[in-house]
């Protein structure tokens, strides 16, 4: 089941749980740590757009890091971006219901 399955938004602390909970790996690094994930929940999804984050805004946000990383010459900066780009499209995918 996937992020937006059953409602079309989520609160942010839900959002912010499953963040936490998350041990996806990019390829055959490790899974993003704690701080990286809390520096992505607070630069891409800010808190200016309400309590909730809803389908269209997790979109714009895939698509702004793609035009970012697709724009970006630095190599180092480009393959973080695309990291971070990954992470947020298989944490969609993912199953993240509650246990």
């Amino acid at each position: 089941m996937a992020l937006f399955d059953k409602q079309p938004e989520i609160p942010r602390s839900q959002f912010r749980d499953i963040l936490k909970k998350s041990d996806i790996r990019i390829g055959q690094s490790k899974p993003l740590s704690e701080n990286k994930k809390s520096l992505i929940e607070k630069k891409d999804f800010p808190k200016r757009f309400g309590e909730t984050i809803n389908r269209q805004e997790y979109d714009r946000t895939i698509r702004r890091l793609r035009s970012e990383k697709i724009a970006e010459t630095d190599f180092a900066k480009k393959a973080k971006l695309g990291k971070e780009l990954k992470f947020l499209q298989e944490l969609e995918k993912k199953d993240n219901t509650p246990k």
